[in-house]
């Protein structure tokens, strides 16, 4: 039960932040990296809205019966992904917003989350039905 309230918990947030860099890029871009973003800088702070948006749309937990591994592998590669690069910019840039730090954490924190519910998944029962499709 835990895990299907981090899942789902997670998938909100991928959606209220999304709407954020849609709406307003120019408020979570200045707390992430203490700058506005100017020209092409603004469509892609929307086009990462569109993508977080969808990616939060795509993971909420389904009401029918089956697996949620496709939610929770695509939420625990964007959360590790996103981990990384906020914390390589936090170190290599000067771009550092107040919440660039406690940004890193929460991503850290899902995927950290995530990763019991991925373990738990048959990698060899996936591989072989993708072998018995195939036959």
């Amino acid at each position: 039960m835990l895990q299907k309230s981090v899942v789902m918990t997670a998938a909100w947030l991928e959606i209220v932040v999304g709407a954020a860099f849609l709406t307003v890029p120019d408020v979570p871009c200045r707390l992430l990296f203490a700058a506005n973003p100017e020209g092409v800088g603004i469509i892609l702070a929307r086009f990462a809205g569109v993508g977080l948006f969808a990616l939060g749309i795509a993971c909420l937990p389904s009401t029918a019966t089956g697996s949620h591994r496709g939610a929770v592998i695509g939420l625990f590669v964007f959360n590790f992904g996103a981990a990384i690069l906020f914390a390589w910019v936090g170190v290599a840039t000067t771009l550092h917003g107040v919440l660039l730090w406690p940004v890193v954490v929460l991503h850290a924190v899902i995927a950290a989350a995530l990763l019991p519910r991925l373990l738990t998944f048959n990698i060899i029962g996936l591989a072989n039905s993708g072998e018995e499709r195939a036959a």
